[in-house]
Formats: structure tokens, sequence, C-alpha cells
């Protein structure tokens, strides 16, 4: 049995590059060419299990989407950035996945 380090190898980029944002604010922009998201968008960094993506992922990504008043231009989308695979050890709670829409 490998060790929690070994079991989240194959993702372990994506998390250098977007644990900082992990369930902080909805951020505005362009999407690193590695998500295939072109153009502007607003995005939200969900850390957490899949089973719970509807109320802790898309539900605070709508509620800050509001805040920010930003007005949606087209249809949303995820990108799931890490694979339940590589997160059995921590059971998908360090599991990433980008939830954005574009906005004018």
């Amino acid at each position: 049995m490998g060790s929690a380090v070994e079991s989240v190898t194959c993702c372990e980029e994506m998390h250098k590059a977007f644990d900082a944002k992990a369930n902080g604010d909805v951020q505005v922009g362009e999407l690193p060419a590695i998500t295939r998201v072109t153009g502007r968008v607003a995005w939200y960094v969900y850390q957490g299990p899949y089973q719970d993506i509807s109320s802790e992922g898309w539900d605070v990504f709508w509620r800050k989407f509001a805040t920010a008043n930003l007005k949606m231009e087209g249809a949303p989308g995820d990108v799931y950035v890490c694979g339940p695979g590589c997160h059995k050890e921590d059971r998908q709670e360090k599991m990433l996945t980008i939830l954005w829409a574009p906005v004018v």
C-alpha cells in the first residue's frame, strides 16, 4: 500500500498551481491553457469530495459570483483537475475541481 504522498503524485503539479486558491475567492480572467477553457471566465477552485460538489462547490461559486456582480455570458462548466483515484487516501478531501462561467 502506498503512502498518502504517493497517492497524489498524479496531480501534484495541479496542486502546486491551484491549492492557494482552493475554496477562496472567485477569480476573473483566463484559465491556464492546460484546462482547455478559453476566453474570459469567472472561476472558483473547489477542493473537496465529488459527492459535495453541488452544495459545497457550485452553491458557493454562485453565491460568490452574485456578490461580485458578474454577468454570465454563456454556459458554465467544470474542469476536473484531479481524478478521484489520485485521492483515495484522503477520501477526496483534497481533490480539486475548477468551476467556471464565461463573463462579459
